[in-house]
């Protein structure tokens, strides 16, 4: 909180509006993508889901305003067959200064 004045720290955020905020998104080449559905289960925003019948089956970013995708990139890194790129990362930086925000990176392999 030292970085911010004290009008910024008054300001109580609200999302809903496109144009304060972007939440990332991805790409997914459906072309690759099998469907087995690692990415819906790994994802901590839920913003990712499998929809289809047999090998129909493709996985699909939901479509809202704001969706609440973190750009953490658990889904770039589950996926095995490479059908999933990051298009956009996430800027809330409409309310609050964007501190210290490195490139985006695979997760850690632990």
């Amino acid at each position: 909180m030292a970085y911010l004045t004290f009008k910024e720290r008054m300001t109580v955020p609200t999302y809903d509006n496109p144009e304060h905020g972007t939440s990332g998104r991805v790409e997914i080449d459906h072309e690759k993508c099998n469907g087995c559905g690692n990415c819906a289960l790994i994802c901590p925003g839920d913003c990712l889901y499998v929809a289809g019948v047999g090998k129909n089956k493709k996985a699909y970013m939901i479509d809202t305003i704001v969706p609440d995708c973190m750009s953490c990139n658990d889904c770039l890194a589950m996926c095995s067959r490479d059908a999933i790129k990051v298009s956009t990362i996430y800027d809330f930086g409409y309310f609050y200064k964007i501190l210290h925000r490195g490139d985006m990176a695979y997760p850690r392999n632990f």
